[in-house]
C-alpha cells in the first residue's frame, strides 16, 4: 500500500487520492452494469423519488475512490522505485466494513478522496506481514462527506 512498510505507517497518516467526476453518462453506464434501479439510470423516474433527481449508486462512489487509490498507489511505488527505494510486496485486503453513504452524489458532483490510517498490528499468523487499517472517506466540493468505509489491507512487516 502507497509502497510503504507497516513499520512506515504512521496512525492518522493522510493520503489524499485525488478525484473523481461523476457524470449522467457514468452514472448511467455504472448503474446499468451494476445497480439497475430506476432514480440511479432514468432521470424522470429520478425526479420524482427521494433524492430529485439521478444519483450515483453508493457502490459507484467507492468504485471511484479504488480508481483514486490504485493510480495514487501506482504513481507512488514508481516514485519510490525511481528513487532506489525497495518496494513491499503488496497483499490482498480481508475486507471493509461500515460502509456508509450519508449523502447523494449527483452528475456534476466531483468528489475527493482520500485515506486515513487508523490502526497497523504485526500478523501473529503470518510471519512478516502486518495489517493496516483505514478510513477511507469521499467529500464533495462543500466538504460533506458522501462516503465513508474501514477498510484492511495486508502489509509487509
Amino acid at each position: 500500500m502507497i509502497g510503504l512498510y507497516l513499520r512506515e505507517f504512521e496512525i492518522g497518516q493522510v493520503t489524499e487520492l485525488g478525484t473523481y467526476t461523476f457524470t449522467a453518462e457514468n452514472i448511467r453506464a455504472y448503474s446499468t452494469a451494476f445497480a439497475p434501479v430506476g432514480f440511479h439510470m432514468n432521470a424522470g423516474e429520478a425526479a420524482k423519488g427521494l433524492f430529485g433527481k439521478t444519483a450515483a449508486a453508493g457502490f459507484h462512489t467507492c468504485s471511484a475512490w479504488m480508481s483514486c487509490y490504485v493510480a495514487t498507489n501506482t504513481s507512488q511505488r514508481a516514485r519510490l522505485a525511481a528513487a532506489g527505494k525497495t518496494l513491499p510486496e503488496i497483499g490482498p485486503s480481508p475486507g471493509i466494513a461500515k460502509v456508509r453513504w450519508p449523502r447523494p452524489v449527483h452528475a456534476g458532483d466531483v468528489i475527493s478522496y482520500r485515506t486515513t490510517v487508523t490502526a497497523k498490528r504485526e500478523l501473529a499468523s503470518r510471519p512478516g506481514w502486518g495489517i493496516v487499517t483505514f478510513l477511507a472517506e469521499g467529500h464533495n466540493p462543500a466538504g460533506e462527506e458522501v462516503m465513508r468505509f474501514e477498510g484492511k489491507v495486508l502489509v509487509a512487516a
